[in-house]
């Protein structure tokens, strides 16, 4: 079991965080197929660039209601995982970022394939002052796209998808940058 747990950390390492899905003790070779767990789950038509965005009240790891349709306001949805190094880098960034100081921004993390205690352990070590919520069955993650983490998705103040972009890149934080308006960091 060490073994397989250690080949698959080798390959989050090769490849990054997009390319391998989170590691678990508790994986078997008697797991079903892909094919087999898509056979079962419903094929859901991913939000693109220009459509709106789908979610609308979740409730985070501190059980407040957070609302996603609400007008008037840009969203910032990071898709992420706690073990992936390009989720964490992401993070760190945004610890540093005046985002977190925009009032007219409701930014929401959802931890792909996290469970809440994870997440409330994950928001305590980065201090980030944000809506953290649970997506252990990957359900709001397959609403956007079905391959890679930290995934970001930026919504304009009429709900519609303005940008999104896979966050494995050095300054992923530099790419938060809604059309029409000049970056925050700067450059």
């Amino acid at each position: 079991m060490k073994m397989k747990i250690g080949l698959v950390s080798g390959l989050a390492f090769c490849l990054g965080c997009s390319s391998v899905a989170a590691p678990s003790a508790q994986q078997t070779v008697s797991e079903p197929s892909a094919s087999a767990v898509a056979a079962v789950r419903p094929v859901l038509v991913k939000v693109a660039v220009g459509q709106r965005q789908p979610l609308g009240q979740l409730t985070d790891i501190q059980g407040q209601v957070v609302d996603l349709q609400q007008p008037n306001k840009r969203k910032l949805l990071i898709f992420f995982a706690t073990w992936c190094g390009d989720s964490k880098r992401l993070m760190q960034q945004l610890t540093q970022s005046p985002l977190l100081a925009d009032k007219e921004l409701l930014i929401v993390a959802i931890g792909r394939e996290e469970q809440p205690q994870t997440l409330k352990d994950f928001a305590a070590e980065y201090k980030l002052p944000l809506h953290f919520i649970a997506d252990a069955d990957r359900m709001l993650y397959q609403q956007f796209t079905d391959r890679g983490i930290p995934r970001v998705v930026l919504v304009n103040e009429q709900n519609v998808v303005v940008k999104t972009f896979l966050g494995e890149i050095p300054r992923a934080i530099d790419e938060i940058v809604w059309p029409g308006a000049q970056s925050i960091m700067g450059r």
